[in-house]
């Protein structure tokens, strides 16, 4: 689908030009054209050979997808590739989507491959504000380049109130989900729209210093203030970085913790059944001996025998007891002392200086 508008000195703003008028228009010193190209068919594609002589690879790097934002000059015209985010907060799912800018002396043509929240509002803005299109081709990137960056806030708090809501779960063991899946995704996120935004700035950079001469004026100094903004988003990525891998990290430990409370609880478990089970295999080995059923045996007719026989397991066990009470200590952290409580008592310390007064 194409979509076009032009600013004549003679008659303003003019929607929907033909393809047929685009030669003459820009042969005008103070015309602007503005061409839309979303989701571009061949007959759309052809119309950039001629009448703009825009060169075949720059037309393919348009039409194909290309990974990271870039700029090239051709002289007569400038390639700029910006990436832009689409985030649905309901399904938490965040994609990134290209948009291309061909830049040259009065005119710009921007390819998209979907619909672009940026490209229409600025669209509807046109309509009460032509002066955007009057002042030329640059101040309308700089103004959709605004916009497009804008986009990028809503997904930056977004990630910070994930984190804060991880970070909460952790600390009170209360999860809606799986905190490593979701700390793993959460990571992904950020590294992807990183990956996308470090060369991005540096387009932005490059443009707002007025490298390029078709971007200059108020158009360099729009960019250069859409730099700053991305440059704080930037730093709010890396800071979220930071806290996840800590989240990761901080859960792991947690977790880590608990399996070694696990295991200790089940060691002494263990250790409780060895004892009762070390204390009754004699008594056990002696009342199966009595309990045979042979005729002969001495004890058998011992008129003090019965309770000689129980007087020496009562002995035997009581000793028995006490042995191996006094034989093995007492766990170095008894079972009922739990990871988090140890944990907490840590993280409450200051970061420097001596402990708190009445903590050893």
């Amino acid at each position: 689908m194409l979509k076009s508008f032009a600013w004549l000195p003679e008659s303003g703003l003019l929607r929907d030009p033909r393809p047929a008028d685009f030669a003459r228009i820009i042969e005008g010193p103070q015309a602007v054209l503005w061409v839309d190209i979303e989701r571009g068919t061949p007959e759309d594609f052809a119309i950039l050979r001629q009448p703009f002589g825009i060169h075949p690879v720059a037309i393919e790097e348009c039409r194909d997808y290309t990974p990271l934002p870039k700029i090239e000059d051709f002289g007569a015209y400038v390639l700029v590739i910006l990436h832009r985010v689409q985030f649905d907060e309901k399904t938490r799912e965040a994609a990134l989507r290209e948009i291309d800018f061909v830049v040259g002396r009065n005119w710009i043509i921007t390819v998209r491959q979907d619909s672009s929240t940026s490209v229409d509002e600025v669209q509807r803005k046109l309509k009460s504000q032509p002066d955007l299109l009057r002042e030329g081709p640059g101040r309308l990137l700089a103004e959709i380049v605004d916009v497009l960056t804008s986009k990028y806030f809503p997904m930056v708090e977004f990630l910070e109130r994930e984190v804060d809501l991880l970070e909460e779960g952790m600390l009170q063991r209360r999860y809606e989900e799986d905190p490593f899946g979701r700390i793993l995704a959460l990571r992904r996120t950020v590294v992807a729209l990183r990956r996308t935004l470090v060369p991005q700035r540096e387009v932005i950079h490059r443009l707002g210093r007025e490298e390029i001469k078709l971007v200059s004026g108020n158009a360099a100094l729009r960019l250069r203030t859409t730099h700053d903004e991305l440059y704080w988003i930037l730093t709010e990525l890396e800071i979220h970085r930071e806290l996840l891998t800590s989240a990761f990290e901080g859960h792991a430990a947690m977790t880590s913790n608990r399996l070694a409370e696990l295991s200790n609880r089940m060691n002494a478990v263990m250790e409780r059944l060895s004892r009762f089970a070390t204390v009754f295999m004699p008594l056990s080995l002696i009342a199966g001996i009595y309990g045979m059923n042979f005729v002969h045996m001495p004890e058998l007719h011992w008129k003090f025998g019965y309770p000689a026989v129980l007087t020496l397991i009562a002995t035997l066990g009581i000793w028995l007891s006490r042995y191996f009470a006094r034989a093995i200590p007492a766990p170095l952290l008894p079972p009922e002392v739990s990871s988090r409580r140890v944990m907490t008592k840590v993280w409450k310390r200051p970061l420097a200086g001596p402990p708190p007064a009445g903590e050893k």
